[in-house]
């Protein structure tokens, strides 16, 4: 079986021979270089062409438009982070006075605000960089501006944006609504682009919304003004039956219901650690009764940074365990890895998922290994 044919026989919940293994969410030069098994130097003279050796020797089937570290910068450790620094002269009315410009209709605001050539040629783009970027993988479709754009606070700073969803919410409503008409459009080339390059037929997306207790804001105000314009925007995709996938930060359980009812029938990442409880995700189905996709979600705070070797392979086991046996499970990271998480300990974790043998595999219900190690550690 060969990695694309896994990849969408997964997606199809048919049997596959290990789980599909998916890559690119690694920061740290020197860490890409020790995995591919080359000198900091030599990465430093091709980044792009190392993170391809790195993910091949990690055993990828997949990879998402991948990070690619500065050669410029050992250290890097973070991309595309939001400083609230940055935002600090900026006041909640920007989004009030924002909105009171944004078109009262849909058909004004497409025929004020919407290039379709624009549209139809950045999409082309993308996909042509994105298929560049992961030549001798196969692509998992990736776009976070397909829905409702909730990530305002990236705009505006948090401060701003959660003020104003207190003081305006019909104008930050307002917002999202514009956002979700204009995306909506947009989606129809991204499905071209899917068919068109063969790609898997799911989308890797959404936006980080809670922090480690819960939603950022009411999950009243995001079910009464968020929730159905990312809806409405995402239809494309679900007519088309193409599986979108939500990003899951923080403490996503009282958003869980509301991503489902959105469109969404699959999950990244997951901070166990929050209070998440898999098991309950993969019981639930989708409007169509799709089992969940799970996009697995190795802990970048936890367990790769400070556990030991056996600590992945345990973690590994666990995703097995929610996903009875691997069903609807890819292997990823929670999110970016950083320059502190030891080469061995992603390598160990890969190499360990493409030796399982799902059919072989005995799942069972227990807790998340490293919440016992936590609990060893604190009696100890």
């Amino acid at each position: 079986m060969n990695s694309k044919e896994r990849i969408f026989r997964q997606i199809e919940g048919t049997p596959v021979d290990h789980i599909p293994l998916i890559g690119g969410w690694v920061l740290g030069a020197r860490n890409i270089a020790a995995i591919a098994g080359i000198t900091v130097e030599q990465y430093q003279s091709d980044p792009h062409g190392s993170v391809l050796a790195a993910n091949h020797a990690l055993g990828c089937d997949g990879l998402v438009p991948p990070a690619i570290p500065s050669p410029d910068n050992l250290d890097e450790n973070h991309q595309g982070e939001v400083v609230e620094e940055n935002f600090k002269d900026i006041e909640a009315e920007a989004l009030l006075e924002y909105a009171e410009r944004i078109p009262d209709t849909e058909e004004q605001l497409l025929a004020e605000r919407y290039n379709e050539k624009k549209a139809e040629d950045d999409i082309k783009a993308l996909y042509e960089m994105h298929l560049r970027n992961t030549r001798g993988f196969t692509l998992i479709p990736n776009d976070w501006g397909i829905s409702a754009n909730f990530t305002l606070f990236a705009i505006y700073g948090y401060q701003a944006f959660l003020e104003a969803i207190a003081i305006y919410p019909e104008a930050v409503e307002k917002i999202f609504w514009e956002s979700a008409v204009l995306a909506r459009q947009t989606n129809r080339f991204h499905i071209e682009m899917i068919k068109k390059h063969d790609l898997p037929r799911m989308m890797f997306t959404g936006h980080d919304i809670c922090n480690q207790t819960g939603p950022m804001c009411s999950p009243k105000f995001l079910r009464e003004s968020y929730w159905p314009h990312a809806k409405y925007a995402l239809e494309p995709f679900v007519r088309e039956g193409i599986r979108l996938l939500h990003h899951c930060d923080g403490n996503v359980t009282p958003l869980i219901d509301d991503m489902l009812d959105a469109g969404y029938t699959g999950f990244q990442g997951f901070q166990f650690e929050c209070g998440v409880d898999p098991y309950d995700l993969a019981a639930r189905r989708g409007p169509n009764g799709e089992r969940p996709l799970f996009m697995a979600g190795l802990s970048v705070a936890r367990t790769l940074p400070f556990g030991t070797p056996e600590d992945l392979k345990a973690e590994v086991d666990y995703f097995m365990d929610f996903t009875d046996g691997g069903k609807g499970l890819f292997l990823f990271t929670s999110n970016v890895v950083g320059i502190e998480v030891p080469p061995i300990n992603l390598t160990t974790a890969y190499h360990h998922a493409a030796s399982i043998d799902p059919s072989a595999w005995n799942a069972k219900k227990r807790a998340w290994p490293w919440s016992l190690q936590e609990s060893k550690t604190l009696l100890s």
